[in-house]
């Protein structure tokens, strides 16, 4: 039987976004969660047994930055109010990366309440104005005016806050004034039986970049250079280098074709669940041109599967990958110091990348399996729940 239940609150549950990471739900075996979202991607999203989802459903308008969840938290507190019987069922109510402020009056339910926070999004205003100019930069400082001011008012009024890394603590407590001590870590967990290593040979592509790059913050003008890079080198005599390189996730019309340019690149967009663990596994490389990260899940994904994950040194990125292999580490925006150490690994011989391999799977279950996460989570649920008790 389930020893508590938890409340989480998101406007969309979206499979295929490493903050909602259905699989951290489904280790926490022992606790029922009730997803209230508007919506969910794909609409027959397949659930762990122990998470049952209410879909408001409605259009409650775009996303326009921190709008529409703001319009959620209305909809969610029009049918809920705080001293509803409905939410004072729940052990803890969690909030998870939302920027609708109204769900401050929570507070009123008298039940603990979590505000998780993959990054802040100061960091993504920072990177959109640094990677801009002019009016472009100016129209970005506006779109964040509002995100910034309500993730800065959620952090400084909920009573715990929920951060993936270290890092990422000190960022939210530094950027928004808020208090380090009600600020816990529960990192990011991969599932170490589901990505799985596979012989080198069996490897179908060299190199692989997975997620949305259509925000300045992942840094696709980086990417591209990093495949046109790997394209221009190789044996003497191969074609375009001889590199494969799998390309995943949403693209815009414009990179889509900027991608299709270049010979060796396979585009896939927007794929599911299985498929992507089925790229992960057989590509023998990760790249990541991002330039910021709070955690960097895809990055734990690749070396669960033996393969490095190489990334610019960015946000968390030191964290998590420096103490596994500095060597997976590269300045911001170095393509091609980054590119250098992807074609470093690939002229190893097949044994010794599957030799390092063995060490990367082994270090990154050791310090981040989904295990360990499920159980930082609960703890700090059942910490929630203590202090309630004792009224604090």
């Amino acid at each position: 039987m389930p020893c508590m239940d938890v409340c989480i609150l998101l406007p969309v549950l979206d499979a295929y976004k490493g903050g909602n990471h259905l699989p951290l739900l489904a280790a926490c075996s022992d606790v029922r969660f009730t997803v209230v979202c508007n919506r969910t991607k794909p609409k027959d999203l397949p659930l762990p047994p122990n998470v049952h989802v209410l879909a408001l459903g409605g259009r409650i308008g775009p996303y326009a930055y921190g709008i529409a969840d703001t319009l959620f938290a209305r909809s969610v507190l029009k049918r809920f109010p705080p001293r509803h019987a409905y939410c004072k069922q729940f052990d803890v109510i969690h909030l998870n990366q939302t920027l609708g402020t109204p769900f401050l009056r929570l507070r009123k339910s008298g039940v603990p309440l979590l505000y998780a926070v993959h990054h802040p999004v100061t960091a993504d205003r920072e990177v959109a104005v640094a990677e801009t100019t002019g009016f472009e930069a100016l129209r970005w400082r506006l779109r964040y005016a509002l995100p910034v001011r309500a993730q800065r008012k959620l952090c400084r009024g909920m009573p715990r806050v929920m951060a993936v890394s270290e890092t990422m603590r000190k960022r939210i407590s530094a950027d928004y004034g808020c208090d380090p001590s009600k600020i816990s870590v529960v990192p990011n967990g991969v599932e170490g039986s589901v990505f799985l290593p596979v012989p080198d040979a069996d490897c179908r592509f060299d190199a692989a970049a997975l997620g949305s790059f259509i925000h300045p913050r992942k840094g696709f003008r980086y990417l591209i250079e990093v495949y046109r890079r790997l394209a221009a080198t190789g044996p003497e005599g191969a074609p375009f280098g001889g590199k494969r390189i799998a390309d995943v996730g949403r693209r815009s019309d414009e990179q889509r074709k900027a991608l299709q340019a270049i010979p060796g690149v396979t585009v896939f967009g927007t794929v599911e669940g299985a498929e992507l663990i089925d790229i992960v596994r057989h590509s023998r490389t990760l790249v990541s041109t991002s330039l910021f990260e709070g955690f960097g899940l895809s990055l734990i994904e690749a070396l669960a599967c033996g393969h490095p994950a190489f990334a610019f040194a960015v946000g968390a990125v030191p964290e998590v990958l420096g103490d596994i292999d500095p060597a997976l580490v590269s300045p911001p925006r170095d393509t091609a110091g980054l590119v250098r150490k992807v074609e470093t690994f690939l002229s190893l011989d097949p044994g010794e990348r599957e030799r390092r391999g063995a060490h990367y799977r082994e270090e990154v279950l050791r310090r981040y399996s989904i295990e360990g996460s499920a159980q930082a989570l609960l703890a700090l649920y059942r910490d929630m729940m203590a202090g309630s008790r004792k009224g604090c």
